[in-house]
């Protein structure tokens, strides 16, 4: 029998893991005031103008997020993938915004 990491259906389960288990000891680090800590996150930003939240890379620091370093330069393909996903992404986005609105039963 494959050890539990090799069959298909856990190694999204493991992926997951391990991203929440480094985002965690880097939050702890940032937050610990240890300098340079970089990592992606879906946070709330101006970095691309249509959508209020946006997943870029980061600079953690002891109150959290100290800086959104945004895109960089793009070329003409990735300009016109992320026009493209950006009608999916509103509606994603409005339907968390409007989850989160919502009254707890």
């Amino acid at each position: 029998m494959r050890p539990l990491v090799q069959r298909p259906r856990n190694r999204l389960a493991c992926c997951h893991a391990y991203a929440a288990a480094r985002m965690a000891e880097s939050t702890l680090l940032g937050l610990n005031g240890e300098p340079n800590i970089y990592e992606c996150a879906f946070v709330q930003s101006e970095v691309v103008s249509e959508v209020p939240f946006f997943a870029t890379k980061v600079l953690l620091g002891p109150n959290g997020v100290a800086k959104v370093m945004g895109l960089g330069e793009m070329d003409a393909f990735e300009t016109a993938a992320l026009a493209a996903m950006l009608p999916q992404l509103k509606g994603e986005i409005q339907k968390g915004l409007d989850f989160t609105a919502a009254p707890k039963a």
